[in-house]
């Protein structure tokens, strides 16, 4: 048989490799799923309603229908207007609505067209099934509901009752491992036995630090005869920096991190990663989850002298940001509508955003219960903060006054007008906010003229249009004092070293419904659901300046009487280490949400978040340690359990879950001893040895690896990574040039740690013979650097052949195992 025919064969057969235990548990990866009543009513209440409501209700609505059309009910749009039906569900090219704003046919709206994302938007809705959420729907019919909220588990104060007894028979180590256990036995399962300690310690340490343990740890583990030796292995890893970088990727995630502006130029953010580097610094420093949550919302009140608490509440700029929006008003709007979305999800898992437009569908959410929130952000104003100077000894502040001086005199007024042409481009009413004296401009006023201001720089000062302003010698002259100014940290023009937020000074503008400016306007408080309490916010004493609005909602939400917010986060923990959480909805736990699987388990780490100070480390340390964390997944008697609980729900046995992308990639590095233990620092470029969570994330245009196994790009939180099995992580695995080279630098190090070992000296008897065989040596050190385990007989029967050809055959070995089940996937 050639080396290429093998080779094939191989590839065919990898898949094989864990085929019992695939066999046993199916793993997440999938055909990509159809998508479910949450995500469409997600899309619709927070893009498409929103948009109707914007640029259609002014003539197609109930109060003045043109054409005999209405946009503002199901059963309208599904009759049509006088042209007949104008959505056909999951048929946009046949949807006259999708012509109308193509400009195809009608020209819908008429006076100005809606942006090539709007009419994606439009599209997208309509392809997906037009789901509307009413009770006669195109699509999903909303269920019913009781309209006091009284029967909404998530906002019951929490109760864990008594913990249960142990099973008799069943070996319950842990109070978690009882919660389980009496699930479990009332439908007729128990846990499966504890996996063994190789692939336990592959499976910690890929939880913990997202990395693979190496050889020498597995053994180091494996051979530990010490009662407590999983817990030091435990205590190990928590005090690895590595715990935060993994954390943190985790967090990012959640939080739609990004190290660029998304969009249309999607420029870069070169200050993003300090954001990126408080919550790993917050994880490594056993930062309790309540001052981890109210340094990233109220961080500039808190402490306001503290970089690392300026740095924090970067958490609200992490938003898209579009550099040449004439719209200031829109979107400042916008930009206040998302702080208030994410903070719901993220903190309180409540599609708070299901109510912007109108009282939610679904749960008891009213509109006032999101403008109350809203209204806390309403003063809030970004800050752009330029470097300090490198020195401020006298010599180098007088040197930088000097050149500041001269540019000012090199510029004159030229910079000032190109920059006076560029307001001239924004409407009027928002010239006059810009132009306006500071100390008498509203929070409003602020706001509007920081978005101006930043165009200006962004868009309006670019080199060429200076170039030609200041004429040849006054650019250069110019030039050369900036270059020197930005070796003393002060050029003033330069990137800004910090972007953070602050409250803007000036009257703050009330809170009312879009569109209005008189009538009913809101304060500060929380949904109704939740106790209605009014946030009053106090002007904290190291910011006098500052409303205090954030501060007070931070302690609102860490308060131990607020029942959501550790459920949320243990919730979040659980599913870290388990694929899913007990609430499987991680970032809705309203009635489009799951109900949870353990409600009394969830509410006893609740209690225990709570009770241990938010100790973050003590939650996962009791996850790790329980008999339940620890089960194989293997199942002795798989086919009768998955005829009882196919979907894992009750837990008896641990589920596989494929590497994410930044295990996989990161993996890889340390397959191939080329990863770079360099913690912190700016975020990269290129593919150099430094951890995945360093890489320049580009909202538009991911890693290529990365990419393709579903990394997301951070246009919105995440709290669940898509799983899927496509064509291109196929094709990209065995044809990417990235992953042959890896395949090679994988073959060579293989072929180091076998001469490094003691030789071998063979006798004349078979197994004597076998043990020093280079080919078979080749294939095991090749499978236990990349899976920590032993690869059986099969295996080796299978690739010796191909190792046994040279290099080139050793490659392939390599490239077959990169492709395997055994390397790709955690038991």
């Amino acid at each position: 048989m050639n080396t290429h025919l093998q080779f094939r064969l191989a590839v065919s057969l990898a898949g094989c490799i864990s085929a019992s235990l695939l066999q046993i548990q199916p793993t997440d990866a999938g055909e990509p799923a159809a998508i479910s009543a949450d995500e469409q009513m997600r899309f619709f209440e927070n893009r498409i309603r929103p948009l109707l409501v914007e640029r259609c209700y002014e003539c197609h609505a109930e109060d003045n229908v043109e054409g005999g059309l209405r946009l503002d009910v199901a059963e309208a749009i599904s009759h049509g207007g006088d042209s007949g039906p104008v959505v056909v569900p999951g048929r946009p090219q046949e949807s006259l609505l999708v012509a109308a704003i193509r400009y195809a046919d009608l020209e819908m709206p008429p006076d100005t067209p809606l942006s090539s994302q709007e009419k994606n938007d439009i599209e997208t809705w309509i392809a997906n099934g037009a789901y509307w959420p009413h009770e006669k729907s195109m699509a999903v019919p909303a269920p019913q509901q009781d309209d006091d909220g009284e029967s909404w588990w998530a906002a019951q104060p929490i109760d864990p009752g008594q913990t249960p007894p142990a099973i008799p028979g069943v070996e319950s180590p842990s109070a978690i491992d009882r919660y389980v256990d009496v699930t479990l036995d009332s439908n007729g399962l128990v846990r499966a036995p504890a996996t063994d300690r190789a692939r336990l310690i592959r499976r910690l340490s890929f939880d913990l630090l997202g990395l693979p343990p190496s050889i020498q740890d597995i053994e180091a583990f494996v051979s530990d005869n010490r009662p407590d030796a999983y817990e030091r292995l435990v205590d190990r890893l928590f005090a690895d920096p590595a715990y935060g970088e993994r954390m943190a990727r985790l967090w990012l995630d959640l939080v739609r991190y990004a190290d660029s502006d998304g969009w249309r130029a999607d420029a870069f953010r070169p200050q993003a990663w300090l954001y990126r580097q408080f919550v790993a610094n917050a994880f490594n420093s056993k930062m309790p989850y309540d001052r981890f949550v109210a340094l990233q919302l109220a961080g500039d009140e808190l402490e306001p002298g503290n970089d690392q608490a300026l740095a924090a509440v970067h958490f609200f700029r992490l938003g898209i940001y579009e550099f040449n929006q004439r719209d200031a008003e829109g979107q400042w709007q916008n930009i206040i509508d998302e702080m208030t979305d994410v903070t719901a999800d993220v903190f309180l898992a409540t599609g708070l955003a299901c109510a912007k437009c109108h009282d939610h569908k679904f749960d008891p959410l009213t509109r006032a219960d999101y403008y109350r929130l809203r209204s806390v952000f309403e003063p809030v104003l970004f800050i752009d903060r330029m470097p300090r100077a490198i020195s401020n000894d006298a010599e180098t502040l007088t040197r930088i006054e000097t050149l500041q001086a001269e540019l000012r005199e090199v510029e004159g007024d030229d910079i000032k007008r190109i920059g006076d042409a560029q307001v001239d481009r924004f409407q009027p009413e928002l010239q006059a906010m810009f132009r306006k004296s500071p100390s008498e401009r509203t929070t409003y006023e602020h706001q509007i003229a920081y978005l101006i201001n930043r165009q200006i720089y962004e868009e309006g000062l670019g080199v060429d249009k200076i170039k030609k302003t200041l004429g040849k010698e006054r650019f250069e002259r110019r030039e050369a004092l900036l270059k020197e100014l930005q070796t003393l940290n002060a050029d003033p023009y330069g990137p800004a070293d910090l972007m953070t937020i602050v409250d803007a000074p000036g009257e703050i503008r009330l809170t009312r419904l879009p569109g209005r400016s008189q009538g009913a306007s809101f304060e500060p408080g929380t949904p109704a659901i939740f106790g209605n309490v009014a946030l009053e916010p106090t002007p904290p004493l190291d910011a006098p300046a500052s409303s205090g609005r954030r501060t007070a909602l931070a302690n609102w939400i860490v308060s131990p009487e607020n029942p959501v917010t550790a459920r949320v986060m243990v919730n979040r923990l659980w599913q870290y280490l388990f694929g899913t959480g007990l609430v499987s909805s991680a970032n809705d736990f309203g009635r489009l949400g799951t109900l949870p699987s353990h409600p009394e388990l969830l509410d006893y780490l609740a209690k225990r978040l709570v009770d241990s100070q938010w100790s973050i480390q003590s939650i996962q340390r009791e996850i790790v340690c329980s008999a339940t964390y620890q089960q194989s997944a293997v199942y002795p008697d798989a086919e009768r359990a998955m005829s009882i609980d196919a979907d894992n729900q009750w837990l008896w046995h641990k589920s596989v879950r494929r590497m994410d992308a930044e295990q996989y990639r990161d993996s890889l590095l340390v397959a191939t001893d080329k990863l770079v233990d360099q913690v912190g620092g700016p975020s990269i470029s290129g593919t150099d040895g430094r951890r995945s969570i360093y890489l320049r994330r580009f909202r538009n245009s991911a890693d290529e690896m990365l990419a393709a196994l579903d990394v997301p790009p951070g246009i919105v939180g995440m709290a669940k990574r898509d799983v899927t099995t496509t064509a291109t992580q196929s094709l990209m695995m065995l044809n990417n040039s990235r992953i042959i080279g890896i395949a090679k630098d994988l073959a060579e190090r293989v072929r180091r740690d076998i001469d490094a070992r003691e030789k071998c000296e063979s006798s004349n008897n078979d197994e004597s013979a076998r043990r020093c065989d280079r080919a078979i040596q080749f294939v095991q050190v090749a499978h236990r650097i990349l899976t920590g385990v032993e690869p059986d007989n099969s295996l080796i029967e299978l690739l010796a052949p191909l190792a046994s050809q040279g290099a080139g055959g050793e490659v392939d070995v390599c490239h077959i195992l990169l492709n395997s089940n055994a390397f790709l996937f955690i038991e």
